[in-house]
């Protein structure tokens, strides 16, 4: 789930129109067309701000890479880089840009997933969410007793801004006897039921946007969605397609592919429909 949220912090629909932006911002390409550092700094101030672009922070730099200008929050995930060029074409500079900090990644996985979140930066805390108290050093084994409860640990490690790494260390509850006896694709399939069912609560009325809900669910879940009526008539899928004879749970095969479906009913008597890869 969380390696969803991150992909999408590099290469989603909006860092794409961020990065076009900012590429293309005449008072930047002018300030640093002028080696200005005061203005460039202005600049980036501004885009930073801007409240139609969601980026958290921005290093632009000449093109002998002489750092210019940066400005944004100190610990930050998914270092986006650019070029920056003249009317003519050539390269004048470049720059780093990011969507997401520590803090808002966190938030989305414990939001989305319910897993309590603690983010580490050289083996020290900077962001927990989840109401856990995360150690002051980093977790070293699998496993983590806080007041009296044994978590799972999972450790995640991302690029930092503009470089180095950050770790996200997820707790996961301990799992029931019923759970641990299943395989490991049903325990993956079931759970991405789960996030989407929570997801499904998280982003409104579906009624009102069901494409935009099978884009949703499929970007932070990587399954494929499709929204039925009771007929089995389909009102939206997540890439287009309208596979025949889905059942309500359980293997399929699609397109020579086995899969496993897990279904739910956001709003009856509409149901939605996750086709999870069974390898």
């Amino acid at each position: 789930m969380v390696s969803n949220v991150y992909a999408n912090e590099l290469a989603g629909r909006e860092v794409t129109q961020d990065v076009a932006q900012i590429a293309s911002a005449p008072d930047l390409l002018a300030a640093v067309a002028a080696d200005a550092p005061r203005a460039t700094f202005k600049v980036v101030q501004r885009i930073v701000y801007h409240h139609g672009w969601h980026i958290v922070r921005l290093r632009v730099l000449d093109a002998s890479g002489k750092l210019l200008a940066d400005f944004g929050g100190p610990f930050v995930v998914a270092p986006v880089r650019g070029v920056l060029r003249s009317a003519s074409g050539a390269q004048i500079g470049s720059f780093v840009m990011s969507v997401q900090d520590d803090a808002g990644i966190a938030k989305l996985e414990n939001r989305f997933v319910g897993d309590a979140v603690g983010v580490y930066f050289h083996a020290h805390p900077v962001v927990e969410v989840g109401g856990v108290f995360f150690p002051r050093s980093m977790p070293r084994g699998t496993s983590l007793t806080v007041r009296g409860v044994r978590y799972a640990v999972q450790k995640l490690t991302y690029d930092a801004f503009p470089t180095g790494t950050l770790t996200m260390v997820l707790l996961v509850s301990p799992a029931s006897s019923a759970l641990a006896a299943q395989t490991c694709a049903t325990v993956r399939a079931d759970e991405i039921g789960r996030v989407a069912q929570r997801l499904t609560s998280l982003l409104g009325p579906i009624a009102q946007h069901y494409y935009g809900y099978t884009y949703w669910v499929h970007l932070y879940t990587g399954a494929a969605v499709y929204v039925r009526n009771p007929d089995g008539s389909q009102i939206a899928s997540s890439d287009g397609t309208d596979p025949d004879g889905l059942p309500l749970a359980g293997p399929a095969t699609v397109n020579g592919q086995s899969f496993l479906v897990v279904s739910f009913e956001p709003k009856p008597p509409v149901r939605v429909y996750l086709l999870v890869s069974a390898s």
